[in-house]
């Protein structure tokens, strides 16, 4: 396994290293373009919290251990997963109280098969995510998104193949140290259909603690200054796949899994930051299915997981 980790290194730090030389500019753009949101009337990031804004644009790698699967044949062998991301997304105003925003997301995944049960193979992937944002009032806030995304493996007769992400949510501000969130996120493909309902608040303990049990991602996050952070708690995995064997090669991701881990996240420019983090992705799976049986429920062991990444905060206090 550290030769993994190794490996996942060679792949993203070339990159960082490349990309560093002109972030500041990219940073500056997007942050112009947050900027005009202070003169609307939403309401972004109310909270005494030292927390940052989430991420308007990332660059991450992952890799995952072994772990073994059974396929409905009785078949059983096991595989490893490598995973390279990037997303941005830029919002636009309409008015002082919505926005909508638009962006890309590309990766690669690697999987790397032991035993004689699959050959390795690698998918690419693209999404196109859409949204909208309506801040109805000091108090309400409500947003809605879509992501299509394709898939293509490099398998045998294998073609794109597409599913459709998407939900609606509403964020309700009680003081500047509670909000509560409401929604229900949605994932269509051509042979699933997943739903998930979004619910919970986020407590804001004082400056440094916060308490986000907003499931199904509850976590614990620590910020002892505005330059770093550190979240324990579970995220979704997007290591999770369905794999479609019979002929058709047909790939999708599932979200309907989550890692568990600690992450850290340390400020090292303006709004530029550098992280990793690691954990036990064990609710996850590799789901394969046959002419026959589609979608199998998978014995799966617990597995280790690690990565890093880079990413652009915006720096708002509204």
């Amino acid at each position: 396994m550290p030769r993994r980790w190794i490996a996942i290194f060679s792949l993203v730090l070339p990159v960082i290293t490349t990309n560093l030389a002109t972030a500041g500019e990219r940073a500056g753009f997007i942050q112009n373009t947050i900027n005009g949101f202070q003169q609307s009337e939403f309401e972004f990031q109310r909270s005494i919290s030292n927390e940052p804004f989430p991420p308007m644009s990332f660059l991450s790698a992952s890799s995952y251990s072994e772990v073994e699967f059974e396929r409905p044949n009785g078949g059983k062998g096991q595989y490893g997963l490598d995973r390279v991301s990037a997303m941005g997304a830029v919002p636009f105003l309409l008015g002082k109280r919505d926005a909508v925003f638009a962006g890309a997301y590309l990766s690669l995944s690697d999987f790397n098969f032991s035993g004689a049960v699959e050959e390795d193979f690698k998918v690419r992937s693209v999404g196109i995510p859409v949204g909208w944002i309506r801040q109805q009032n000091p108090d309400w806030q409500y947003a809605a998104f879509v992501m299509p995304m394709g898939h293509e493996a490099n398998l045998p007769g294998s073609d794109w193949s597409w599913q459709y992400m998407g939900g609606a949510f509403a964020r309700y501000v009680q003081t500047d140290s509670l909000w509560w969130a409401f929604g229900l996120y949605a994932d269509i493909q051509s042979n699933d259909e997943f739903y998930i309902p979004y619910l919970g608040a986020s407590w804001s303990i004082n400056e440094r603690w916060t308490l986000s049990a907003v499931m199904p991602w509850p976590a614990i996050v620590y910020a002892p200054s505005r330059d770093l952070v550190f979240r324990l708690g579970a995220a979704p995995s997007g290591a999770s796949w369905s794999l479609e064997s019979g002929g058709s090669g047909d790939t999708y991701v599932n979200l309907d899994s989550w890692d568990f881990g600690i992450a850290a996240q340390y400020r090292i420019y303006s709004n530029i930051w550098i992280g990793a983090r690691a954990g036990i992705g064990g609710l996850r799976g590799l789901r394969l299915a046959d002419d026959s049986v589609e979608e199998p429920d998978l014995d799966l062991d617990s597995n280790a997981f690690f990565g890093v990444e880079l990413n652009f905060r915006p720096g708002v206090q509204f």
